[in-house]
C-alpha cells in the first residue's frame, strides 16, 4: 500500500498515512494539541493528540484515554475494551528506552454531529416521534477503535493516536449517504505501519530537549 509522509505540529512529528487520508485543518478548526486526518469515503479518521501525562498507572493509561474518548463521544453506555497490549520497544527503536507504548483495541457506538442527542431530545418532546419505526433506529455507528498511547515520562506527556473504523453505519446516520464500511483487516495492517513510522523530529515540541 502506498503511503504519504505527513508533517504534524509544524514538522515536529512525522508519520506515514495512506493517501486517501486528508488533513482537515483547512476545513475545520482543530485544537492546537490535535492533528486530524479523515478518509471520507470510508468514514475513517486518524487523530493524533499531545496530552499531559494522565493521572493513571502506566498499565491503565490506555484504558483511561479510551474512557475519556467514550465520554467525549457520548458513548459511555456503549463502549467496550477488547484488549490492551504493551508493544515491544525493540520493534519501535526511534522512541526512548523509558517510553511505554500501549495498543488498545475496543469498540464504541458513536453518532455523528450529536445525532443521537438530537434524536433523544425529539423523542422526549414528541411521543409520536418515538413511535415511528424509522425513528427507533439508533443513529449511532458501531466503530472499531485502535488506540496507541506513547507514554513519555521525562516529557510528562502522553501521545495518543486513535484510528476510528466504522464496522456498521446506522441507517439513520448522516454518514450512510456518503460513506461505506472499510476493511478492518486492512486498517489494522496499515495502522501498525503508521505507528512504526511515527517519529519525533523536534523534541523541543514538548518544552524540553532530549
Amino acid at each position: 500500500m502506498s503511503v504519504v509522509q505527513q508533517e504534524l505540529y509544524g514538522g515536529s512529528i512525522t508519520l506515514n498515512l495512506p493517501p486517501k487520508f486528508e488533513n482537515i485543518s483547512h476545513v475545520r478548526e482543530i485544537p492546537d494539541h490535535q492533528e486530524v486526518f479523515v478518509n471520507v469515503d470510508e468514514d475513517q479518521s486518524v487523530i493524533v493528540e499531545i496530552l499531559e501525562l494522565a493521572e493513571a498507572p502506566d498499565g491503565d493509561c490506555a484504558a483511561f484515554h479510551f474512557r475519556q474518548l467514550a465520554e467525549d463521544n457520548d458513548a459511555e453506555d456503549a463502549s467496550h475494551i477488547q484488549g490492551v497490549s504493551l508493544l515491544n520497544n525493540a520493534e519501535l527503536p526511534t522512541w526512548p528506552s523509558e517510553a511505554k507504548i500501549y495498543l488498545l483495541l475496543g469498540q464504541q457506538r458513536i453518532a455523528k454531529f450529536n445525532e443521537h442527542q438530537r434524536q433523544q431530545e425529539a423523542q422526549a418532546q414528541d411521543p409520536a416521534f418515538a413511535s415511528g419505526s424509522e425513528s427507533q433506529v439508533d443513529p449511532r455507528n458501531l466503530v472499531q477503535i485502535m488506540m496507541v498511547v506513547i507514554r513519555l515520562p521525562l516529557q510528562e506527556t502522553d501521545i495518543v493516536i486513535t484510528l476510528n473504523v466504522p464496522l456498521h453505519i446506522a441507517e439513520t446516520s448522516s454518514s450512510k449517504q456518503v460513506a461505506h464500511e472499510g476493511s478492518i483487516e486492512e486498517a489494522e495492517v496499515w495502522f501498525r505501519n503508521l505507528i512504526a513510522s511515527l517519529q519525533v523530529r523536534n523534541w523541543g515540541l514538548f518544552g524540553s530537549g532530549n
